[in-house]
């Protein structure tokens, strides 16, 4: 092997550095002017009009503190604009707002300003639906002010929905059960909040039959929308229950029950022959545990009167003023003791 002097090595170690020098010079001459490359940060990722939403809250706070300011309600206007959605904390402010601008007020800023958050804000958060379920759920104890839940209602906004579940369940429901009595003051507020769900299609369509059926509430009957629907014909029962059959169910089906597996679609008519006086109720089934609810099935209905009868030993024939809808059972219900004679017949579709 060929052994070199130490100068010559390091000669050629300094050529080495001059070669590698001069490329790197060059190198940088031709990229002069480029733009350095780009630096990735780590950034949280950021919707339009996130900013305005996380300062929402506060401008509402201080509008609730000072709603005489015209300041403190345009900055807060226009953060409510820039926000597409607002915070629960921001929505919940909403309560505060209406407060301290009453229906009587008309088109006040602050009622502007919360009628833009009820617009804005969502389902599960919505202060004008908030306002209605809170509401529904507690007027047993006194009068609301239906003026203001009529608007809260109009105004929910993406919360309608679930305003309106509350209607149905606080107040449409027990219209249509024999058995419950609502009172003036709810029955007033279900005149009113009504019409506005049925507007938006948002009450189930079989306890508002069932409720125009029974008629504690004559006003829901307009809201019944008829549908097409072929001829009726005699319904056959699954099963049919007695008295000496039921047991401790006598109560719920009366001394006599029909049963239908599946539900009956549309029932139009009922014809009662019978000795003694008494009344047909029918078993609507429901969803969402909307009504009362069979502790043995767990399933959810109402229970409107489909037929009074006078028990005189002939047909007597009961024409519903709008279908019964998805009932799955008729019970007798005899006035004074068991009727020596009954029969029942029922028209309608499967």
């Amino acid at each position: 092997m060929r052994r070199f002097p130490l100068r010559t090595l390091l000669l050629m170690a300094l050529a080495m550095l001059a070669f590698i020098r001069l490329w790197y010079l060059s190198r940088a001459e031709r990229q002069e002017g480029a733009p350095p490359p780009p630096q990735v940060v780590a950034r949280a990722p950021e919707g339009p009009g996130a900013q305005a939403c996380r300062t929402l809250e506060k401008a509402l706070e201080e509008v609730v503190r000072q709603p005489e300011d015209p300041r403190t309600f345009t900055r807060a206007q226009r953060l409510l604009e820039a926000c597409p959605e607002p915070p629960a904390r921001a929505c919940a402010l909403g309560e505060a707002l209406k407060a301290r601008s009453p229906t009587d007020a008309g088109t006040a800023p602050l009622r502007e300003l919360e009628e833009a958050l009820c617009q804005r804000c969502p389902a599960a958060s919505n202060p004008c639906a908030e306002h209605v379920t809170r509401s529904v759920m507690t007027l047993e104890g006194g009068r609301a002010e239906v003026s203001e839940l009529k608007w809260s209602l109009e105004h929910a906004g993406p919360g309608k929905a679930r305003a309106c579940v509350a209607v149905a369940r606080s107040l449409l429901a027990p219209a249509a059960v024999t058995t419950e009595e609502l009172t003036e003051g709810q029955r007033e507020v279900l005149e009113e909040l009504a019409p506005v769900c049925a507007k938006a299609k948002l009450l189930p369509r079989n306890v508002l039959h069932a409720a125009v059926v029974e008629g504690e509430v004559p006003s829901l009957a307009p809201l019944a929308t008829a549908t097409a629907a072929g001829e009726p014909s005699p319904l056959k029962p699954d099963e049919v229950r007695t008295a000496e059959t039921k047991g401790p169910r006598w109560e719920r089906e009366g001394a006599w029950s029909a049963v239908f597996e599946p539900p009956v679609r549309r029932l139009t008519e009922v014809r009662v022959k019978a000795s003694g006086a008494g009344t047909v109720r029918a078993v609507v089934r429901t969803e969402g545990g909307v009504g009362l609810v069979d502790p043995d099935t767990g399933r959810s209905f109402v229970l409107p009167t489909a037929c009074h009868f006078r028990g005189t030993g002939e047909w007597e024939t009961c024409t519903l003023p709008v279908p019964l809808l998805d009932v799955e059972a008729l019970g007798v219900f005899p006035a004074t003791g068991t009727p020596e004679q009954l029969e029942v017949e029922a028209q309608g579709e499967r």
